[in-house]
C-alpha cells in the first residue's frame, strides 16, 4: 500500500506534521474517573433506610414552615488535639400567631407542663435512642418508644435484614436542627385528645448497609446530611402518656 492510499481523519489533518496529543486524551479519561469515583465517596441526602410504613392522616390546611437553615461544620480538632464543642441544636418553633403555635398553645391548655422546647428535647432523646438501636436491631430498646403499628414496621425491617444477612451501620455525628413544621389535635374518647406534631430532623450520620460479604448495599461510610420528617404522638387528658414516634420518612 502505498503513502497516496493512506486517508488521515479530517480532525486529524491539522496534527499530520506533528504528535497526536496522547497526553491530553490520557487527562480527559483521569477526570472522568476521578469525577465517578467522588461521586462514590461523597455523601447523598437521604432519609432513614429500610423502614416501609404508611403515614397517619394528620395535617389539613396549609401549615407555615420555617424557611430551611444551613446546617453549621463539624466540630474540628483544635491544636492540641481535643475535639471544640459540637454546636448546639437549633430549635426551630412556630410563632404563636400562626397556625401551628395557636394549637401548641392548646396543647399547653391541656397540659400545664408542655412547652415546645420540652417537646423538641423529648423529640430529639428519641431520635438519639431509635437510630442505633434500629441499626443494631435492638428489638428491646425500640419498644415503649413508637406507637404499636410504627414499633411494628420497624421490626419488620429488622427481620428483613437479619434474613438477608445484612448489616445496618448508623453512626450519629450531630443533630444541626429541629423544627417543628406542623401540629394538630384529634379528638378521642372521653376528654381525652390526640395530639401530632410533624418535625423536620437535619442530621449528620455515617449510615451504610452491607452484605453477607461485609460488600456495600447502600449508603456511604462517609458523612452524611440526613433530612428526615418525624412525627410524634402522644395522648392528652391520661396520665402517664408520653411522646412517642408514630411515623418517619425522608423530608
Amino acid at each position: 500500500m502505498s503513502s497516496d492510499d493512506i486517508h488521515l481523519p479530517s480532525a486529524l489533518i491539522g496534527h499530520s506534521g506533528h504528535e497526536f496529543p496522547w497526553d491530553i486524551v490520557v487527562l480527559a479519561v483521569l477526570a472522568i474517573a476521578l469525577g465517578f469515583r467522588l461521586y462514590r465517596v461523597l455523601g447523598r441526602r437521604i432519609g432513614m433506610q429500610g423502614v416501609r410504613q404508611d403515614r397517619p392522616p394528620v395535617f389539613t390546611g396549609p401549615g407555615q414552615a420555617p424557611a430551611r437553615q444551613t446546617p453549621p461544620p463539624l466540630p474540628v480538632a483544635s491544636a492540641q488535639g481535643n475535639a471544640e464543642p459540637a454546636p448546639q441544636i437549633e430549635y426551630d418553633i412556630p410563632t404563636p400567631a400562626t397556625r401551628v403555635g395557636t394549637i401548641l398553645g392548646q396543647m399547653t391548655q391541656l397540659d400545664g407542663g408542655f412547652t415546645p422546647q420540652g417537646f423538641l428535647k423529648d423529640a430529639e432523646t428519641i431520635f438519639r435512642q431509635v437510630v442505633p438501636a434500629f441499626a443494631a436491631g435492638d428489638r428491646a430498646a425500640l419498644s415503649g418508644l413508637m406507637t404499636p403499628e410504627t414499633e411494628e414496621a420497624f421490626l419488620t425491617a429488622i427481620n428483613a435484614r437479619t434474613e438477608a444477612g445484612e448489616t445496618q451501620r448508623s453512626d450519629l455525628r450531630g443533630i444541626e436542627s429541629m423544627a417543628i413544621l406542623d401540629a394538630m389535635l384529634v379528638a378521642g374518647e372521653g376528654n381525652t385528645q390526640t395530639g401530632r406534631i410533624e418535625v423536620r430532623i437535619v442530621s449528620r450520620q455515617v449510615n451504610m448497609l452491607t452484605d453477607r460479604q461485609g460488600e456495600p448495599v447502600q449508603g456511604t461510610d462517609a458523612v452524611t446530611e440526613f433530612h428526615d420528617l418525624w412525627l410524634f404522638e402522644r395522648q392528652f387528658g391520661m396520665s402517664g402518656t408520653q411522646w412517642r414516634l408514630a411515623a418517619s420518612r425522608p423530608a
